[in-house]
Order: C-alpha cells, then structure tokens, then sequence
C-alpha cells in the first residue's frame, strides 16, 4: 500500500507479440514510464497493445525484410550496438512502443477517478501527449536508419 491509500502491486501480466517482436511487461513498463497507479491493469495492457500494434505497422517493411534475410526475431539482427543485454533495434523498438502507449494512455488520465487535489496539469496537456508520439515516431526512425528532422507547416 502506497501513501495514497492504493495498492501498489507489481503487475504480472505480459503483452503477447507476433513472435518476431518482443513481448511486453506491464510492470516493466510502468516502473520505466512511471505511469500513474490509477490506471487499471486492463487499460495499460491496452495501451501497450496499441502501442505494439502502431510499431509493427510502421516497421512492416523494415521487418519484412529481416525476415528475407532469414532472422526470426528482432534479437537475431545485427545491431551496431548492445548496452548490456539490449541491441540498440531492441531499445528502440520498445521505446516506440512504450512512448506510443503512454502518449495513448496520457489522453485517458482525466476519465480516471481521482482527488481533484491530484491533478497535474502537465501530466494531462495535450502537448505532453504529442511529445511522447513525437518519441515513439523518432525511435522508429532510428530503427529504419532514418533523419529525425521533422518540418512543421505553419
């Protein structure tokens, strides 16, 4: 039990993945993104799902043609570089993810009960929600190689 009066159990559940992405920890993800206690379980797994889902979709091509040159799974391609256990392609991925999901989930937070006393306004901005999108889409550029410059038409 947390200060708050809500418990802070670690989740249990994992993010099922094609098979050639990884699988994700929900309390992985929580722990890394420091997502709010009052999100259900349920809605952060959700999250996660749609984050995998954009990611996949984005890197179809890149994959597809991984699986051309006969890897099974991202762990298997070459990467330039490994920080600890991780390849670079494997933190990246799960930055996207992650960074998708919280921008998702960002846009949940004012539906969630809690004390008017709690709210954070830069935790709700929409600004906020657009710059963890603008982390996930520059992680997938990163995996396929790509500039990060981004034009703005105003």
């Amino acid at each position: 039990m947390s200060f708050s009066g809500k418990t802070t159990a670690e989740s249990t559940a994992i993010v099922q993945n094609d098979g050639w992405w990884p699988d994700f920890s929900v309390a992985d993800f929580q722990k890394r993104y420091r997502m709010p206690s009052e999100y259900a379980e349920e809605l952060l797994v959700d999250g996660l799902q749609i984050g995998a889902a954009w990611a996949n979709k984005e890197l179809m091509e890149w994959k597809a043609g991984q699986v051309a040159s006969g890897f099974a799974g991202l762990s298997e391609v070459p990467c330039e570089s490994k920080l600890g256990n991780d390849t670079l392609h494997l933190i990246n991925y799960r930055r996207a993810v992650y960074s998708h999901a919280k921008g998702y989930l960002l846009q949940q937070y004012p539906t969630v009960d809690r004390r008017e006393a709690a709210t954070n306004e830069a935790r709700e901005s929409e600004e906020t929600e657009s710059k963890f999108y603008e982390y996930a889409q520059q992680a997938i550029s990163d995996i396929l190689g790509k500039s990060r410059v981004t034009a703005v038409l105003l």
